[in-house]
C-alpha cells in the first residue's frame, strides 16, 4: 500500500513532532507507538521570547506541554506582578483549565523562544475516542500532575501558616 503525496507530509510532520516530544520527561511513561499517536492530537506553537503564553482570565480549554524553552508565570494582584514560578522544558501548564474549564488563574511569558506542544479538550476527547486506552493513560498523567502541585502548593501553605 503507497501513501499519497499529503498523507506522507503529514506522517512526516507527526514524526518530528513525536522525536521532539520523546526527547522531553513529560514522555518518559509512554512507548514510541503512544508518542506518535499523541503528537496527531497537538497543536504545536513557536513562542518569541518576551511573549505572552496565556493570559490570566482567558478560558482557554488547552494543556500545555512545554517541549523547548521556559516560561515564566505571573499573577498580577493589586497592580503588582508576581513571578509564582517558572516552568521549563517537560513541564506543562493548564491542566485544571483542560479539565474544568474555569479561566487560566495567572499569566505565562515565554523567557526565551519556546515550543509548545497544546492539547486542547477537544483533541483530548478526540483522542479518548480513537484510542480509549490511550486516552486514559494521558488524563492519568493529568490528574497526577494536579494531585502533585496541590499537595506541593499544601505544603507551602502550611509552611506559611506555621
Amino acid at each position: 500500500m503507497t501513501m499519497e503525496p499529503d498523507e506522507r507530509v503529514t506522517q512526516e510532520k507527526y514524526a518530528k513532532y513525536a522525536q521532539i516530544l520523546e526527547k522531553t520527561k513529560w514522555a518518559s511513561e509512554f512507548s514510541w507507538d503512544h508518542i506518535c499517536k499523541l503528537c496527531q492530537y497537538i497543536d504545536p506553537v513557536m513562542a518569541k521570547k518576551g511573549a505572552v503564553v496565556f493570559k490570566e482570565g482567558n478560558k482557554d480549554k488547552s494543556l500545555g506541554i512545554i517541549v523547548k524553552g521556559s516560561i515564566d508565570i505571573i499573577k498580577q494582584q493589586d497592580g503588582k506582578k508576581s513571578l509564582i514560578t517558572t516552568l521549563r522544558s517537560s513541564q506543562t501548564f493548564g491542566e485544571m483549565a483542560l479539565l474544568d474549564g474555569e479561566p487560566r488563574s495567572a499569566t505565562g511569558v515565554s523567557t526565551e523562544d519556546t515550543i509548545i506542544f497544546f492539547i486542547s479538550e477537544k483533541n483530548l476527547l478526540a483522542l479518548t475516542d480513537d484510542d480509549p486506552t490511550l486516552g486514559f493513560k494521558l488524563v492519568w498523567k493529568i490528574a497526577r500532575l494536579v494531585s502533585q502541585r496541590l499537595r506541593k502548593t499544601t505544603g507551602m501553605l502550611v509552611d506559611y501558616m506555621g
